[in-house]
């Protein structure tokens, strides 16, 4: 399965997207709510990068966003890949996030939580126009994360 979406930086369009968007990762990650919101909010932490660093706050340019599904939850090998694009000056060098971050620092947080959640997370210049956000998730095996804790 492939989803396609274009948004501008305007509050109203960005809000209808990620409204839509939460319902289809509901959807693709089988109800599994804790993780279609993690994800939710790498989109959202990226698509706030872009307008912040890349586009200056002009709410006009848009942004190219595509899910791409492949596998299946019964054959275990469920994958979701995340493409944004933005058309903002080329990054001189793929960013990296911090491995790891200090107690109040205020910058990088977003991208080092992106990192974490996300099983492959780059930003890296597309060699035309603009600059590619990749993330990808495993979507199957969620019962081997399971977690005991005793109280």
């Amino acid at each position: 399965m492939i989803f396609n979406f274009k948004v501008s930086g305007t509050e109203d369009e960005i809000v209808q997207f990620e409204r839509e968007l939460l319902e289809i990762l509901t959807r693709i990650t089988d109800d599994q709510d804790m993780v279609a919101h993690e994800i939710h909010f790498c989109i959202h932490e990226a698509i706030l990068n872009i307008l912040q660093h890349s586009y200056h706050w002009k709410k006009d340019i848009p942004i190219d966003i595509k899910l791409i599904v492949t596998g299946s939850a019964e054959k275990k090998d469920k994958v979701l890949e995340i493409q944004i694009k933005d058309n903002g000056p080329a990054i001189k060098a793929p960013l990296e996030p911090p491995e790891k971050i200090d107690r109040f620092q205020m910058r990088k947080r977003g991208i080092y939580m992106i990192s974490k959640i996300m099983d492959e997370f780059n930003i890296h210049y597309d060699g035309k126009s603009g600059n590619i956000t990749y993330m990808k998730k495993k979507l199957s095996g969620f019962d081997d994360q399971i977690l005991n804790v005793s109280v």
